[in-house]
């Protein structure tokens, strides 16, 4: 192979590197915005009454889903939620400003998203009121033709309470 040869081949070979570090960078980005989008959805879904966030879980969770430490399928997961939200059915979880980090991995297609979140639950029915803040994170998916939550999981963080009545 000629001087020339070689170098046109370098320079062909370095250009497709480029081009396929960009395409990845770009589907990084991509998945970085759709995954901090997701779980800010997530949280207003959760906050919005019991019919949007038991929606949210068939739409949202995959067939199969770890939540807090335990593998269960959809139903149970919708069995779940549906029981705490009729517990706590005035519900408000925000992620706490500046503290969401998401990072992806391009080659499995996932994404994990980590936040604060504070919380405030209320039964006007039991006279209860619990509020706080908690450790969260969110594995999503998107290997599949929509993006599934793969796990869930978090741990209160000291300082959460509950107060007798609801005013």
């Amino acid at each position: 192979m000629g001087r020339r040869s070689f170098a046109a081949t370098f320079a062909l070979a370095t250009s497709l590197a480029a081009g396929a570090a960009s395409a990845e960078e770009a589907d990084m980005a991509r998945m970085h915005r759709r995954a901090e989008a997701l779980a800010q959805r997530y949280l207003v879904g959760w906050s919005s009454g019991n019919a949007q966030a038991l929606a949210d879980v068939q739409a949202l969770y995959g067939p199969r889903v770890n939540f807090y430490g335990k593998f269960i399928d959809q139903r149970s997961l919708f069995a779940q939620k549906r029981s705490f939200g009729q517990r706590w059915p005035i519900r408000r979880y925000a992620h706490r400003p500046g503290t969401m980090q998401v990072t992806c991995d391009p080659a499995t297609k996932a994404c994990l998203v980590k936040s604060i979140i504070d919380w405030r639950a209320a039964s006007p029915a039991r006279g209860a009121v619990s509020r706080g803040a908690s450790t969260f994170e969110l594995g999503l998916g998107f290997a599949g033709p929509r993006p599934v939550v793969l796990f869930e999981r978090g741990n209160v963080l000291r300082g959460a309470r509950r107060e007798a009545s609801v005013q």
